[in-house]
């Protein structure tokens, strides 16, 4: 086949006919399809990051949510909080102006836009905290912030699944803390893809489950 190389930025966008409404939302795709002879861009990550949390069992609905970062995956994360009715998120993350970035571009989205910013090392109060910087993705990694003074009873995701238990999560439940990693996330928006190429629903069964649990 030809080389083509596409140069670097430019958004996988502007070669798309029309976008869903999650992927327009987002401004984010990470699915591609073929529908009526359009190229259709779509997010699954919004509905992975939902059913990931929904099947948790976790009341997500009037909580407080800490973010922490403010790449790819966060804006599909701000999104999928907003539809579950959280009562506010508050973002960091060490370049403070990519998460300012993140509150404009939502506050012409979404009315009554309910995100705050608070710089790195500082932590508000919340019910929920989510990693999703690549900080864990290596074994000794540590996130600079100290939970440690935070009462118990709080909710710790991470997005990172491998490892398994990062450090964030590891701490997290050693103070009696609720914890959860991204692979649920992760096989949530794959099924949705599968779902979009195949039209073959899949089921989450037992079996799926333990993999999940002895992976």
């Amino acid at each position: 086949g030809m080389n083509v190389t596409v140069p670097y930025k430019k958004k996988v966008i502007s070669f798309l006919d029309e976008l869903t409404f999650d992927a327009e939302t987002t401004q984010s795709v990470n699915t591609i399809y073929l529908k009526d002879n359009k190229i259709i861009g779509h997010n699954t990550d919004i509905n992975g990051f939902e059913n990931a949390i929904k099947s948790t069992n976790y009341k997500i609905m009037g909580k407080k949510i800490f973010i922490l970062g403010a790449g790819g995956v966060v804006s599909s994360i701000i999104f999928a909080l907003h539809k579950m009715k959280v009562s506010s998120i508050t973002l960091t993350n060490r370049t403070k102006a990519k998460a300012e970035f993140l509150k404009t571009f939502f506050d012409k989205k979404i009315d009554n836009n309910n995100i705050e910013i608070v710089d790195w090392g500082k932590i508000p109060e919340f019910d929920m905290v989510i990693n999703a910087t690549s900080v864990g993705l290596k074994k000794d990694d540590q996130i600079d912030l100290d939970f440690s003074k935070i009462s118990s009873n709080k909710f710790f995701y991470d997005v990172i699944y491998n490892p398994r238990e990062t450090k964030f999560l590891k701490e997290a439940k050693e103070h009696g803390n609720k914890t959860e990693n991204g692979k649920k996330m992760f096989i949530f928006q794959a099924a949705e893809a599968f779902k979009i190429w195949h039209g073959i629903e899949v089921k989450m069964n037992d079996k799926l489950d333990n993999i999940l649990k002895n992976d």
